[in-house]
This record gives structure tokens, sequence and C-alpha cells, in this order.
């Protein structure tokens, strides 16, 4: 083979690959992976880090003009949290699955950071469980919302 129909089958060769290399996905589709924990497990860990909030809902939610307190729930995860907008920074929310003082694992309590007007929680277990969610405004005004 002449050093000219050489260069011309590698130029071919090389369009060839070029080619089938756009067309072919430079990656695999992401796939939907499986709750990184479950109930129990749950309790204490950010909805936003595992992959709970991917699945989640809003189940109850209050109606007071102000800020809107919301009741997250995963039925992947199953577990509840709360997520709070259009609070001012020093409001506290409250997930909650049993009566009483607030105490971790039963209920976590975050604090909108000054300057912020959104917040959530860490999930606690909502597996055969109720949740709920409060709020309790810097004036010292506390709203709930109804269980889930």
């Amino acid at each position: 083979m002449s050093t000219g129909a050489r260069l011309v089958a590698s130029a071919i060769a090389s369009l060839l690959l070029a080619s089938s290399a756009a067309t072919a996905p430079a990656f695999a589709a992401p796939t939907t992976s499986a709750s990184s924990c479950s109930g129990s497990n749950c309790a204490g860990k950010s909805p936003v880090t595992t992959t709970c909030e991917r699945t989640a809902r809003t189940v109850r939610r209050t109606a007071e003009i102000g800020p809107l307190l919301e009741l997250r729930y995963s039925s992947t995860c199953r577990a509840a949290w709360v997520r709070v907008t259009h609070a001012r920074g020093g409001d506290r929310i409250e997930a909650r699955n049993k009566g009483g003082s607030c105490r971790h694992p039963s209920c976590y309590a975050k604090t909108v950071a000054s300057g912020h007007s959104t917040a959530y929680t860490a999930m606690v277990n909502d597996k055969g469980i109720k949740a709920w969610a409060c709020l309790e405004r810097r004036n010292g005004n506390i709203v709930c919302t109804e269980s889930y």
C-alpha cells in the first residue's frame, strides 16, 4: 500500500472513530439509588444529604399567615422532618414523633439563622409512629401541625 493510500485509510479510520465516539454516551445515565436509611436509622440524619428528600411530600402544613410550616414525609425512608419558609432569624422549628420534652431521637430542633428565612430539621422515625411539626416564634407564639 502506498504512503498516500495509508494516509487516506488512516484519515477515514480516524473519522469513523471520532463519529462513533461522538454518538456514544460519555457516561452512563444516573440511576435512582435506594434510600440510604429507613425508619429509626434515619433519626438525626439530614433529608438533603440522604436520598430521602427526593421522594418527599408535604403531608401537613400550617394555615397561619406568616411562616409556612411543613411536615415533610418520605415513604421510601419512612421518616419525617420539618421545613419552614418565610420565617425570621431566631424562630425555632421542631420535628417530633413522641410527646414530652424535645429529646433525641424523638425530637430534632433547628433555629432559623439570622438573615435567613428557611430551615429544615433532621429527620425523625415515622415508621408506625405519628410525627408532627412545631414552630416557636421569637415572640413566644407556638404553632404545630396535626400529626401524620
